[in-house]
């Protein structure tokens, strides 16, 4: 009886752990994908989502905040596309629009250093500074707040994204779709 009981519990560790890796399971990215994560930055004119659907853009109460979370998503698309380069264009940028000195401390730490995984672990403060000047501050859109599980050895991160789609900024092309909207914005 008692090997039976290991037994059900190995069975359903595996099974826990199957569904784990599957609900993160890596498709390559296609050209669709790449145009996605160019209009997320504001690359692209194109505002329809995958299925169709019109994106409503996100608009602000006022202007700081709009060029701040601009610069955000800027940064976001570089940790996406594994660019430490551009993700420190962004927040040198993102340092200059802003009075909030925890951001700019945060932003500070994606400017100083080269390393792609140091940049993503800074990510997760300014991340944490960003929603809470987003709350309230937007007057029409949404943006949804986005999480996996899997980051940072399984402690799991936070992102904000302009869309539903995941595109993981802690992973990049590893693991592009893993995670899910845990909250929306509005």
């Amino acid at each position: 009886m008692r090997n039976l009981k290991i037994y059900d519990i190995r069975v359903i560790i595996v099974a826990i752990l199957g569904l784990t890796i599957l609900s993160c399971k890596e498709n390559k990215t296609s050209k669709t994908d790449e145009k996605q994560e160019h209009s997320e930055m504001g690359h692209n004119n194109d505002h329809s989502s995958h299925e169709g659907e019109q994106t409503k853009e996100v608009q602000f109460k006022n202007v700081e905040t709009a060029e701040a979370f601009q610069h955000y998503i800027h940064i976001k698309t570089a940790l996406v596309n594994t660019d430490a380069n551009e993700a420190k264009a962004g927040a040198q940028m993102l340092a200059k629009v802003t009075e909030n000195t925890a951001l700019k401390t945060a932003v500070e730490a994606i400017t100083n250093t080269d390393d792609i995984e140091e940049q993503r672990k800074a990510f997760i403060e300014i991340t944490a500074q960003m929603e809470t000047a987003l709350k309230g501050a937007l007057s029409s859109g949404e943006v949804y707040k986005q999480y996996c599980p899997m980051a940072f050895d399984n402690t799991g991160g936070y992102w904000l994204s302009k869309e539903k789609e995941i595109r993981n900024p802690y992973f990049g092309d590893r693991m592009l779709k893993c995670g899910s909207v845990a909250e929306t914005i509005r």
